[in-house]
């Protein structure tokens, strides 16, 4: 039982001081008060909102060679994170390893977008050929395992793959066309542009690294949000914060802000470089948009029901409600003075920040 805190839950429009019982890894009841004598462990949420447990959209937490990822356990224990998504850390011949050794052994819940094509490539075969020789397998992945994969990662931007991001963003969307598969792109420096990529952006697909102040990016030169940023997210394509080592920045991110244009998801874009700074976790980056003057129900709904909507395995995930899955975390709002830091070291003093008191993830108590 989780007792005396007050239930937040802004995908419900639910705000109410409650007691929440757990049974059988779901929420078994919702009720004002709940007898102590019933439970056989109690948490005290006194002083806490009780939300749903927190949905990261960007994460790298697939150690492969480049050995970026990062333990979800740990993190998500003291964040109150209880769903991740590796954005793209594995190829498809890397699937089996990302469940066997990431997914299954994992007290969080772990999902994954799968890379565009392996990285270990033939120098003497064309780039692009080699790409595209891959369409079906990475595919045919992705079908497969549907129960842990939600699509396809391409990384758009000539500091990533030179001067084929346009064609391997053509490439992407071929094969999520063919395959009926949910696309994640990361944008970061031009070419392409941001009008050719907002063009191949179809309704559930996912840009990421809304936030940053490269050429690739949603602001125009007017300081405004650019007119095929609006249209692509009038289709239904979604928009992720995906802080990063070098994708989010304070100025950019107040321009869009103060131009109405929010996020759909908050995420850390964490991996074992910026773990320690400027990202550190989930609660961190909240407190980024809390400070950039979102309001809190917006912070948490782009961190829980809207998230778990592009996730979309597990029924009410991402909710406070009956039958629910019991992912649960214990959040305050500190006041102070805190020092908060973008992509490009840029810091500001924020008066307010989130806190992480207590996780719950599958009805287990984490922290």
């Amino acid at each position: 039982m989780i007792r005396g805190g007050e239930l937040r839950d802004p995908g419900q429009q639910l705000r109410r001081r409650a007691d929440l019982g757990i049974r059988g890894g779901k929420i078994a009841a919702i009720e004002d008060s709940i007898p102590a004598a019933s439970a056989i462990q109690t948490m005290d949420a006194t002083g806490s909102m009780v939300t749903p447990g927190l949905v990261d959209l960007h994460t790298h937490c697939y150690v492969g060679a480049s050995g970026l990822g990062v333990d979800p356990d740990p993190v998500g224990a003291r964040s109150g994170c209880t769903t991740w998504v590796d954005a793209g850390s594995f190829s498809y011949d890397q699937a089996d390893g990302f469940r066997r050794f990431v997914v299954e052994p994992s007290r969080v819940r772990v999902y994954g977008y799968v890379y565009l094509y392996p990285s270990n490539r033939n120098p003497d075969m064309d780039v692009v050929k080699y790409v595209r020789s891959f369409m079906k397998q990475t595919g045919d992945t992705v079908v497969r395992n549907r129960d842990i994969l939600l699509g396809i990662k391409v990384q758009v931007g000539s500091n990533m793959q030179g001067r084929y991001s346009s064609e391997f963003l053509k490439i992407a969307r071929e094969l999520c066309d063919q395959f009926q598969l949910p696309l994640l792109c990361h944008i970061s420096f031009a070419p392409p542009d941001t009008d050719e990529v907002m063009a191949a952006m179809k309704p559930g697909d996912v840009v990421t690294h809304m936030y940053n102040q490269h050429t690739l990016g949603i602001i125009d030169g007017q300081g405004k949000v650019k007119a095929s940023v609006r249209e692509a997210r009038q289709r239904g394509v979604l928009f992720d914060v995906g802080h990063g080592l070098g994708s989010f920045n304070f100025a950019a991110a107040k321009k869009a802000i103060g131009d109405g244009f929010l996020p759909d998801t908050i995420s850390t874009d964490i991996y074992n470089l910026n773990i320690n700074g400027p990202v550190y976790d989930m609660p961190v980056t909240m407190s980024k948009m809390l400070h950039l003057g979102l309001g809190v129900d917006d912070i948490l709904r782009a961190t829980t029901s809207a998230p778990a909507r592009v996730v979309n395995r597990v029924p009410m995930l991402g909710t406070l409600q009956i039958g629910a899955p019991a992912d649960v975390a214990l959040l305050r709002i500190e006041e102070g003075s805190f020092p908060l830091t973008d992509s490009q070291r840029n810091t500001v003093t924020a008066t307010r920040r989130f806190v992480c008191k207590g996780t719950v993830c599958r009805g287990i108590r984490l922290m």
